[in-house]
């Protein structure tokens, strides 16, 4: 890679984490805001609820690919560290292709479930649930790239 296209890629990522910043902090006022109405002025603002859902959605699948760009998701590596280096690359290998195949046909159903969805509305306002669901190819979209560019590096350190 070279200066020009890390540059570009860093920005991006700061950029992903300013946003799941702010989607977080929306989500949270929304919560906020909706205990206030319902509990201290006793007012039903239902309109909240879903809101901070479809934040909290939004934040689930851009957070989860920003956790796996700074490889803080669990693992398990025990097993792992007991094998010989040769045994770890190819075990390596094998847990990228799972990943890409597994993020490759949850990426194609959130393709085919906006299709599905397209006609219907949100319940509490004038939003189509598209919008809800391309929180998961755009998510998964992300994981994929970092999946791909982690074979590209793995493939060439063979």
């Amino acid at each position: 890679m070279n200066r020009i296209e890390g540059k570009r890629s860093r920005y991006f990522w700061k950029i992903m984490e300013n946003v799941v910043l702010l989607v977080f902090i929306c989500m949270l006022i929304l919560v906020i805001s909706q205990v206030f109405f319902r509990y201290v002025l006793r007012i039903s603002v239902p309109w909240t609820e879903e809101a901070a859902r479809w934040f909290y959605i939004w934040q689930i699948f851009l957070g989860s690919a920003l956790a796996m760009k700074y490889k803080l998701h669990i693992r398990v590596v025990f097993m792992r560290e007991k094998l010989s280096p040769a045994m770890q690359k190819w075990l390596d290998l094998g847990s990228v292709l799972l990943g890409l195949a597994f993020f490759g046909g949850v990426w194609w159903g959130a393709i085919s479930m906006m299709r599905t969805m397209y006609p219907i509305y949100a319940a509490s306002f004038n939003v189509r649930m598209t919008y809800l669901y391309l929180s998961i190819p755009v998510g998964v979209g992300l994981m994929i790239y970092l999946i791909l560019k982690d074979l590209r590096g793995k493939l060439k350190s063979k």
